[in-house]
């Protein structure tokens, strides 16, 4: 399953494009802007699998769903960055990843510093995916990894540790941890076996830190990666199946569920002491950062600081897709539906809107 770089939605004759282009060129498709440079919404046209990050002032986020040609439907993720400094900035040339070999399992992105941009990932249900890392001096992503063999390790996490990139795959082999220094321009990447394995969402890095789980597993290992293995490695249960992973730096926030009833844990790094934050029914989607946990579930908006029970942060106009903080200020993109005329004729149109919703309570 070659990659190959491409501006080009009509050149789809192999499995997998990646292409970089200017905000104007995609917005009538999928991204759009509205407001001013600072305090703006992202609008995001349909319903899509979204996950988001705040991370050395931008946020960053992707956007997951299928799409049709005359002739076939396709899979693509947009992923998009814009300042913030408690306001939204004006997003610039979102990396596109396209695909026919097969369904999209959803995108995964963490942010780093503005230098530095972001990590994303693709994997799909029958094909492993790319690692992309965002961007160099001349503005360009680059594809730090893509497997295209039969039953290669499927990316599951990814995210920034100093200088490499670092994601963790799994297999029927078990789980691998993959390094890469694309910042400093070495796209030779190494890999090695790690304890257990690991699926979509239950893989997580941030710096100095990863943690994993295997599917259906009721605990995550924390370790801390490097390029020949992962060293101090605890496992830690989580009273439940673990439905997803979300690593920072000082702690490890993960979805359990219990039958229809869902609670958010918080594990500390250093300890491995647990804390639930948050219950409820459904399975919310989560973020952290800073010293603070946000949660959507349905439209509510909750937020825990140093691991204290969540509390209300605020409403979303529709059902959270996805959520993200810098530790003081909360993120929402919500799924709304809204009235759009077309040649005088009115119709309703899915969105998914990504704005500010609050601060950390």
């Amino acid at each position: 399953m070659p990659l190959q770089t491409s501006a080009s939605l009509a050149a789809m004759s192999r499995p997998l494009q990646i292409s970089c282009l200017t905000l104007a060129a995609t917005s009538a498709a999928a991204l759009a802007l509205a407001g001013s440079a600072q305090a703006a919404n992202i609008v995001l046209s349909g319903w899509g699998t979204i996950t988001a990050d705040i991370g050395g002032g931008a946020l960053v986020w992707s956007d997951t769903q299928p799409a049709k040609t005359a002739a076939f439907t396709y899979w693509r993720t947009d992923t998009g960055r814009a300042p913030f400094g408690g306001g939204i900035g004006k997003a610039s040339k979102p990396v596109l990843i396209r695909t026919s070999a097969g369904i999209s399992n959803g995108a995964r992105v963490r942010a780093t510093g503005t230098a530095r941009g972001y990590v994303t990932i693709a994997p799909g249900a029958a094909y492993a995916g790319p690692v992309i890392w965002c961007c160099d001096t001349t503005d360009a992503e680059v594809v730090v990894s893509s497997d295209g063999r039969d039953g290669a390790p499927a990316p599951a996490g990814a995210g920034l540790d100093g200088s490499r990139v670092r994601w963790i795959s799994g297999s029927a082999a078990g789980a691998v941890l993959g390094s890469a220094s694309p910042i400093e321009g070495d796209l030779r990447a190494t890999s090695v076996s790690i304890p257990g394995n690991t699926g979509p969402g239950l893989a997580s890095i941030a710096t100095g830190v990863a943690a994993w789980a295997a599917p259906g597993g009721t605990s995550i290992t924390i370790g801390v990666p490097a390029d020949d293995g992962m060293g101090g490695m605890r496992t830690v249960a989580q009273g439940g199946t673990v439905k997803s992973v979300f690593a920072t730096p000082g702690f490890v926030v993960t979805v359990v569920k219990n039958g229809s009833r869902a609670k958010v844990v918080r594990t500390d790094v250093a300890s491995g002491a647990t804390r639930t934050v948050w219950s409820g029914p459904g399975t919310p989607v989560v973020a952290g950062g800073g010293n603070a946990i946000v949660i959507g579930a349905g439209t509510k908006v909750f937020s825990s600081r140093a691991g204290a029970k969540a509390r209300p942060a605020g409403t979303a106009k529709g059902t959270v897709a996805a959520v993200a903080t810098d530790g003081a200020r909360i993120v929402v993109f919500e799924r709304i539906t809204r009235k759009v005329t077309v040649k005088k004729r009115t119709t309703k149109m899915k969105s998914t809107v990504g704005r500010v919703i609050g601060a950390v309570r």
